[in-house]
């Protein structure tokens, strides 16, 4: 366990949690470290990065920008910021740009 723990760069307790893990979920066991998808979890749109492109990557102005057209009555409230941040770190790659 200590060496597929060296080779992976995580500590030794964190691969035990990801056997832990697959044992419970298969999708676990196809991605080992990631955190399971849920119904609800906000992922990145066409919208928003068509909107990363507009706003050259500025996710407070995407965020303001989504929160405009609601108030205009299009489309479903934004999450929040950190929020946001967080599903644009884990759904772009850098560089994947906005189309």
């Amino acid at each position: 366990m200590r060496s597929a723990a060296d080779v992976l760069g995580v500590r030794e307790r964190a691969v035990w949690r990801w056997l832990a893990a697959a044992e419970r979920d298969e999708a676990a066991a196809r991605a080992p470290g990631e955190r399971a998808a849920y119904p609800g979890r906000f992922t990145v749109t066409g919208e928003v990065r068509a909107l990363l492109g507009l706003w050259k990557g500025n996710v407070a102005a995407v965020h303001r920008e989504l929160a405009a057209r609601v108030a205009r009555g299009e489309g479903q409230p934004p999450p929040s910021i950190p929020t946001l941040h967080r599903a644009i770190r884990r759904d772009l790659t850098p560089g994947s740009g906005p189309g």
